[in-house]
């Protein structure tokens, strides 16, 4: 065997073992929650406000599930939201490439939970959300009564991410 042929066959040994390793650490949801990362203050936003509006509406310690956005709802917004609300959630939608189909809010032991829903049809893979709450184990056990296998990943103090398989 020549000395080129060796080179050439090694690079392509190195090259197939480089794509091998790439395909074996892709992780997805770094991808998904690239979202979050890169617009984190407007999901902080949204979370302000949404906290705010809540509790204007709502004075009991528990309450179930509030559909602050409904991307199948006309209209699409709970009647007592914001312009500046409706504003911060239309640009999460957009950026997301119009996947979030939901924003919902529940309070659990006085402890509220805000969900951002994507693609709840499964159209560009599994349903995946953000979720902020101030309690890893609220947000545990929220998803532990759902019928669903989950992967949960912090994302930031408060903020976690839910991949449903």
């Amino acid at each position: 065997m020549s000395v080129r042929t060796r080179v050439l066959l090694g690079i392509t040994v190195i090259l197939m073992l480089a794509g091998i390793v790439s395909i074996i650490g892709y992780d997805s949801s770094k991808a998904k929650y690239k979202l979050f990362r890169e617009h984190r203050a407007q999901f902080d936003a949204v979370k302000t406000e949404a906290l705010l509006l809540m509790d204007s509406l709502d004075e009991r310690s528990d309450i179930g599930n509030t559909f602050i956005y409904s991307d199948n709802a006309v209209p699409p917004f709970h009647d007592s939201m914001n312009t500046k609300l409706q504003d911060n959630i239309r640009q999460i939608a957009a950026w997301s490439g119009d996947s979030l189909d939901f924003v919902r809010y529940s309070r659990q032991d006085g402890k509220p939970l805000l969900r951002f829903i994507f693609d709840w049809e499964r159209e560009h893979g599994p349903t995946y959300h953000i979720v902020y709450c101030a309690s890893q184990s609220m947000v545990e056990q929220a998803y532990a009564a759902e019928p669903v296998k989950y992967k949960l990943t912090l994302l930031a103090d408060g903020w976690y991410g839910i991949e449903i398989e």
